[in-house]
């Protein structure tokens, strides 16, 4: 029996999938959405599902509505169904935030009728195009496949890549257990890996592998569960992210005829943090000011200078950029400086394992000293894997093997147009396959938190409901089979 056909199928449930199913509810009565996702809970995806007390929003309450128009949807919700006390600038659970995305959805179904809309709780493992559409196969063998006029990826934030250390030879699977190499039970190579801090002794050592907001995260579970041992942190730069500090605003001084070059934007970066300095302001203000037109200056600069950022400045610009909640940071203050967290800088050799140990050779970093490391847990907090080639994910192999996609320039994404449509191997966006999220990265730079996501959801909403009731008025197929 043939399937209905879907008119927009969501590939995950997370933020970016949840909010482009709602934006596109909210725009029209005549088109069906589904939202495909392994979770049961709109909304929640990784980031929002955590249930660790110490795990908080890295934005202030006032940046996190849901809707770019109702800046203040959040704080309204937070103060109804939270604790009445909320500031604009209180840092709140990200499980309180995920239960408001919930509540987003609610609302927009009662409003909007429900009959129009599907949750599947399923995965996507591939797609291929067909005459009348999309057609999408899942892990559940015993459903059919569904059959969509157009399919969004919203798959979010893939998981780290497998390091390539001697010793550690691991899958780079999306599954994300633990297990290295000889089925280790000491590696993890996905920190948020449901059994990662599962059977640790209490006052044992834990090594993570990275020292950016997943360590932090990381640091914060095992606070949350009263780890009393030593945590080892190991990075090439040993950077940390910054904290929150209260900003004030600071006038735009990008525009068009601003340095095309990463050394003369440093240069005009740093000529702004001195003039605020001067008038007694704080640095993150200069950053935060060009957080509107990010996108812009990324695209103003050639791919060889791109490079060069990646290359040179994206560890600095991202714990700038990316900072903690004050009350985390003040967590983590303590922890360091009662020596439970020790910070190591340096290039990791070779991995081996010995009884209930895991043990890292590093080289110091400015040093050809060797040093070693031993704990009974070691995480991989290296941040999630972009070069869509080392992902061992179905779904994107489908489409990469059908020509239906290809990864953007620099391997931070997918191919894209300015709408998120994906780009074929003939250089021609599609009509009917889209992404929204991290996966345009190469395309937008910052494309992983709220305030930018929720943009891209209303204006990829408004860019489908357009191009299929175009393609339904002319009475055409939005693509032709392969």
């Amino acid at each position: 029996m043939a399937n209905p056909q879907i008119d927009v199928l969501i590939v995950g449930g997370g933020f970016s999938g949840t909010m482009l199913a709602v934006q596109l509810l909210r725009r029209t009565t005549a088109l069906s959405i589904a939202v495909m996702d392994r979770g049961g809970l709109p909304g929640r995806g990784v980031a929002y599902s955590s249930p660790h007390r110490f795990h908080l929003l890295n934005v202030p309450a006032g940046q996190m509505a849901a809707f770019p128009g109702d800046p203040e949807d959040f704080l309204r919700w937070a103060r109804s169904n939270y604790d009445v006390s909320i500031k604009s600038r209180s840092f709140l659970p990200r499980a309180v935030y995920g239960q408001y995305l919930g509540s987003v959805v609610d609302r927009t179904l009662a409003e909007k009728g429900r009959e129009r809309f599907q949750w599947i709780q399923d995965e996507a493992l591939s797609m291929q195009r067909r005459r009348s559409g999309v057609a999408l196969q899942r892990k559940n063998l015993a459903s059919p496949e569904l059959l969509a006029r157009a399919v969004v990826l919203a798959t979010g934030n893939f998981p780290p890549g497998a390091p390539r250390i001697p010793g550690l030879a691991v899958s780079n699977s999306a599954g994300g257990g633990i297990g290295g190499s000889l089925g280790s039970s000491l590696y993890v190579q996905f920190a948020w890996a449901a059994h990662a801090l599962e059977n640790l002794p209490r006052d044992g050592s834990v090594l993570l592998l990275g020292s950016g907001l997943t360590s932090i995260d990381m640091i914060m579970a095992l606070k949350s569960k009263a780890f009393r041992g030593t945590i080892h942190v190991l990075s090439r730069e040993g950077l940390i992210p910054s904290r929150h500090q209260p900003i004030q605003a600071w006038p735009l001084f990008w525009n068009d005829n601003s340095p095309q070059t990463v050394r003369g934007l440093v240069r005009l970066i740093r000529e702004q943090v001195d003039l605020a300095a001067e008038q007694g302001i704080d640095w993150r203000s200069v950053v935060d000011s060009l957080r509107p037109v990010t996108p812009q200056i990324w695209q103003s600069l050639p791919v060889s200078e791109q490079r060069r950022f990646l290359r040179h400045v994206r560890p600095y610009w991202d714990i700038h950029r990316h900072r903690l909640a004050p009350e985390i940071a003040d967590i983590f203050a303590d922890m360091e400086a009662e020596g439970q967290i020790r910070f190591h800088t340096g290039r990791i050799m070779c991995y081996a394992e010995d009884r209930n140990l895991g043990e890292i050779v590093y080289q110091e970093r400015g040093t050809s000293t060797e040093k070693r490391l031993h704990a009974h847990r070691v995480i991989n907090c290296t941040g999630s894997e972009t070069d869509c080639r080392r992902i061992d994910d179905s779904l994107i192999v489908s489409l990469f093997a059908q020509g239906l996609a290809h990864p953007d320039a620099l391997f931070l994404g997918l191919d894209v147009d300015a709408h998120g449509a994906l780009i074929d191997y003939e250089g021609k966006p599609s009509r009917s396959l889209f992404t929204i999220g991290p996966t345009r990265k190469g395309q937008l730079w910052e494309t992983t938190a709220v305030p930018e996501i929720r943009q891209q959801a209303e204006q990829l909403a408004a860019h489908l409901v357009t191009v299929l009731n175009t393609d339904s008025d002319e009475g055409e197929l939005l693509e032709p089979a392969v």
